[in-house]
């Protein structure tokens, strides 16, 4: 329906609030100040369970030999309508 009415969507919290990412990723942050997403959390820091996740999610990017484990790319490579 949004594409026959020429609408955009925008996804809003995708994937986990931005909490999907490698633990590399979170010491570059940790060691630049940059942390996380604190707007509706203040703790940016992933939990244990999060961090699992994302263990499977590289798993899986290894398996299929993606170089990220996050969607972003793929919603700005495979919609009509996108913002970046």
């Amino acid at each position: 329906m949004a594409k026959s009415e020429g609408m955009a969507l925008a996804p809003w919290n995708v994937l986990a609030g931005g909490k999907i990412r490698t633990d590399e990723e979170e010491e570059k942050r940790r060691q630049t100040g940059e942390n996380g997403r604190t707007t509706f959390n203040p703790q940016w820091e992933r939990t244990d369970r999060e961090k699992l996740v994302c263990k499977a999610l590289e798993k899986v990017a290894q398996e299929i030999g993606a170089k990220h484990i996050t969607a972003g790319k793929f919603l700005s490579l495979n919609t009509t309508y996108h913002w970046i």
